[in-house]
């Protein structure tokens, strides 16, 4: 298991699927955790342990692609400091180019280069942070067919961008969440082929916990 303190600082970073209501700022949520698997994932290594349990930042923010990171990494990541860096970006770069995004998103050729640049920023600022990479989740029915099968590209990437800079580790949720559908088709993992369910947000929690090793 890794060390976790009181005083250790996780971050966590990317788009709707992180964000899940924070930038709402619901009076139920003063902390601006969000309801989703950052808020799982901090109460989980609270009930584990509370006198190690890390203080836990959520920059989530809907709608936001690799390029939005980058407009925001010096303020919301850099200027932060956090001693755990969790990405997960990679979804609307994609589901944003379909139909629905009405061509708006960002290609692999793009994607890459941004997010190196955005690793290479906080291994240069912050060499000691520990950076855990999260996997883009799944685009399935009634999301537009061919966006899970655009995916693969990104995810390849983002474990070529794992290896380059050795980070933590790489949290594998793409095939998370298809083996979860091959195992049990019956549940809910999405409410509209992209945005979790609870149990797809407790899914992505538990996958976060068993690759980070922080709490397990």
């Amino acid at each position: 298991m890794n060390s976790l303190s009181a005083s250790t600082k996780l971050l966590f970073i990317g788009d709707s699927i992180t964000d899940v209501g924070r930038t709402d700022k619901r009076p139920e949520d003063p902390e601006g955790l969000g309801l989703g698997y950052p808020r799982v994932i901090r109460d989980y290594l609270l009930a584990a342990n509370p006198a190690t349990a890390p203080i836990v930042i959520n920059r989530g923010i809907s709608g936001h692609k690799i390029t939005d990171l980058a407009a925001r990494w010096q303020q919301d990541v850099l200027d932060l400091a956090p001693d755990i860096l969790s990405v997960k970006i990679g979804i609307n770069d994609v589901w944003h180019g379909l139909s629905f995004g009405g061509g708006n998103g960002v290609p692999v050729e793009k994607f890459t280069p941004v997010y190196d640049d955005l690793l290479r920023q906080v291994r240069e600022a912050l060499p000691a942070c520990r950076i855990v990479l999260c996997e883009p989740t799944v685009i399935w029915a009634p999301a537009p067919a061919e966006g899970n099968e655009m995916l693969l590209p990104y995810i390849a990437a983002i474990h070529q961008l794992a290896a380059k800079y050795s980070v933590h580790c790489v949290v594998p949720l793409h095939e998370a969440f298809e083996n979860a559908r091959r195992l049990r088709p019956d549940i809910t993992w999405t409410g509209d082929g992209v945005h979790p369910t609870s149990a797809g947000h407790a899914l992505i929690a538990q996958t976060w916990l068993r690759s980070s090793r922080f709490a397990i």
